[in-house]
C-alpha cells in the first residue's frame, strides 16, 4: 500500500487511473488523521504544515497597503 502525506483537512480528493475523482475523509486512527482508499490502495496521512524557514522580506516594488497590521507603515 502506498502512503501519501497530505496537508488538506478534512477531505482529500484524488484521481484514479480511470479518470474518476474520488473523495476520502480523514478520520483519527492510531493517534493520526488518516484515510485509506481501497480503489487505488493508497493511505493518506495528515501532516500539519510547518512554517517556512525562508525569511520573507517586504517588496520595495509594492506600494504600502493600508491595514497591514504586521508592520507599522500605515502610520507614516
Amino acid at each position: 500500500m502506498r502512503k501519501v502525506y497530505v496537508s488538506e483537512f478534512p477531505a482529500i480528493q484524488h484521481r484514479h487511473r480511470n479518470g474518476e475523482i474520488v473523495t476520502v475523509r480523514l478520520k483519527r486512527l492510531a493517534g493520526n488523521l488518516r484515510a485509506t482508499c481501497a480503489g487505488c490502495e493508497t493511505e493518506f496521512v495528515y501532516r500539519k504544515p510547518t512554517p517556512s524557514r525562508t525569511p520573507h522580506y517586504k517588496s520595495p516594488l509594492l506600494p504600502p497597503v493600508k491595514g497591514n497590521w504586521d508592520t507599522d507603515d500605515d502610520n507614516h
